[in-house]
């Protein structure tokens, strides 16, 4: 039995959350980027590899792998928006 005050750090979201929370996530990010694909890390439950591609990327075509904790939503959704923003930042034409 799951106590009442479980924290949401307990809480391992499942595949299909993941996939849904990373989609829309990435949308609201930025309108360029899309994920592709989301997959279980061999070994590891609590973890998953979450590949995005960037529109327009001037690497094209552009696929990052993201390896994120799956175990909160706060913390998934937090860690995601900062790996979408470092992988922005890496990937935009220098000028």
């Amino acid at each position: 039995m799951t106590p009442t005050n479980a924290t949401d750090r307990d809480e391992i979201l499942s595949i299909d959350t993941v996939t849904e929370l990373s989609r829309d996530v990435a949308a609201e990010y930025d309108s360029r980027l899309e994920v592709i694909g989301v997959a279980s890390t061999a070994g590891e439950s609590s973890r998953v590899e979450v590949f995005v591609t960037i529109r327009g990327c001037h690497q094209e075509p552009c696929v990052l792998m993201v390896n994120l904790t799956r175990q909160g939503h706060q913390a998934f959704e937090r860690d995601l928006r900062e790996n979408l923003h470092r992988a922005l930042m890496a990937h935009s034409p220098r000028r």
